[in-house]
């Protein structure tokens, strides 16, 4: 059965360690796909093959958690070198400002305007919701909120529909996952390691998470570990 692999990101070439990439391992694995023969689509591109239990052949989906500054100003060009596109979620209450749920570092976030800029260029902007709370410790109402209000904020901005949505903290439940399709979000990604395939829930989304110390080698090892995994 075919597998997908889904690319967990946040910041490039950032400061620290954490939830950072530097650019020249980015640049090191976007070369390597490109050897292999891979080719990288936004997560939207997804939702119609899932609806028909089948993945397209040597694909790759890049995704950015929280529309950090260091996406815009490094990973895009990388990836536009490739011709690439991919996806990142923007909290939307935060953007133009700075992180403040990252327990001891806080990372520069995109402006509305830089936002729009990569949607202009076919990059997807998904929804991370408004503020980046925990969503299964929120009343109900305040977390349809958090969850709706973001698709609606960014649809505003955008002029585009919104469909992919990521779970603040991979923190999720039943009654989460159920908000999120209500809310009308089509694909959905968690922190569950492991491979997309053709069955897979769409809301539930496994991805595989890159880590500051992967360059090309790394990546592989990831991808391995991720295809034992979902098997």
């Amino acid at each position: 059965m075919k597998r997908l692999p889904i690319l967990m990101y946040h910041n490039v070439g950032g400061q620290g360690r954490s939830l950072n990439v530097p650019p020249q391992a980015l640049a090191r694995q976007c070369r390597l796909l490109h050897l292999l023969g891979f080719r990288a689509i936004p997560l939207r591109e997804l939702i119609a093959p899932l609806q028909e239990h089948r993945l397209p052949p040597r694909t790759v989906v890049f995704t950015f958690d929280d529309a950090l500054l260091g996406v815009y100003e490094l990973a895009r060009p990388l990836l536009r070198a490739y011709g690439w596109r991919a996806t990142v979620f923007a909290v939307y209450h935060h953007l133009g400002g700075e992180t403040e749920w990252a327990s001891h570092l806080r990372h520069r976030v995109m402006s509305q305007e830089q936002l729009t800029a990569l949607a202009r260029e076919g990059w997807e902007v998904g929804a991370h919701t408004l503020t980046h709370p925990h969503l299964t410790r929120l009343p109900a109402e305040k977390a349809y909120q958090e969850i709706a209000g973001c698709r609606h904020e960014l649809q505003r901005l955008l002029g585009e529909e919104v469909r992919s949505f990521c779970y603040p903290f991979g923190d999720l439940n039943e009654q989460v996952v159920q908000m999120v399709r209500e809310a009308g979000y089509h694909v959905a990604c968690t922190v569950r390691k492991g491979l997309v395939h053709p069955h897979s829930e769409p809301l539930l989304l496994p991805r595989v998470p890159i880590a500051y110390s992967d360059g090309a080698l790394g990546l592989l090892y990831r991808l391995l570990r991720a295809w034992r995994h979902s098997r």
